[in-house]
């Protein structure tokens, strides 16, 4: 399928999707977290453990972020660290609405500090500096300021995220998403079955986790 036919169809599509959530997040210290299992990319946790709980989210949404800063770090210290589950990042840019913008750029981003060890750090710097949807946090220009603050190499961060070399990575996530209907940002699988989560509440998450890992 051509591109210029491909976006439109996914244009079309993101009309059923969106980012969804119960209450807008406030701004909070990012937390430090001790792991077991050392973070391989966009997974943390143990990445031979049988329950797999897995998120598509949109760094632009403001319950992707609520996820990220107040969830996230509990599951991982609870599941991930003691390798009882295995957590991965999946992007679906849901605010871009069809078209390449921040949520894609962010994204891209993320990879480019993933070549570099430091996806998990550069996840939670993009949360914490989120402002918005397409208001101008996640440019090109930002997204590098970013990773010089964490230090990354700045000549070869740039390099990755203007060459958009992992566009189609953003893409087939994206795709995914949209063919297995999610509804929209943040969505979580847990063994490949969507689980409900309306609050972003922890217990939505543990008590299926437990339920999970009694049968596994």
């Amino acid at each position: 399928m051509e591109m210029p036919r491909l976006w439109l169809l996914i244009a079309l599509l993101f009309g059923a999707s969106a980012c969804t959530g119960a209450a807008t997040p406030t701004r909070a210290p990012a937390p430090t977290l001790a792991r077991a299992f050392a973070p391989v990319g966009r997974t943390q946790g143990n990445p031979e453990a049988r329950v797999t709980l897995v998120v598509y989210a949109d760094f632009q949404c403001p319950y992707s972020r609520q996820f990220a800063r107040a969830v996230l770090p509990r599951l991982i210290a609870d599941y991930g660290a003691p390798g009882k589950i295995s957590f991965t990042y999946k992007y679906f840019p849901v605010l871009d609405e069809g078209r390449i913008g921040e949520s894609h750029w962010a994204a891209y981003a993320a990879e480019c500090a993933s070549e570099q060890g430091k996806f998990w750090e550069y996840h939670d710097t993009l949360y914490a500096e989120q402002l918005g949807a397409n208001v101008g946090a996640f440019t090109r220009v930002w997204l590098k300021r970013y990773a010089a603050a964490l230090q990354l190499d700045a000549t070869r961060f740039a390099e990755c995220l203007d060459s958009d070399r992992h566009a189609k990575l953003v893409l087939e996530h994206l795709i995914e998403a949209l063919q297995i209907k999610l509804p929209g940002t943040p969505t979580f699988l847990l063994n490949g079955r969507k689980i409900e989560t309306p609050t972003l509440d922890y217990a939505e998450f543990w008590k299926p986790l437990e339920a999970e890992l009694k049968m596994r």
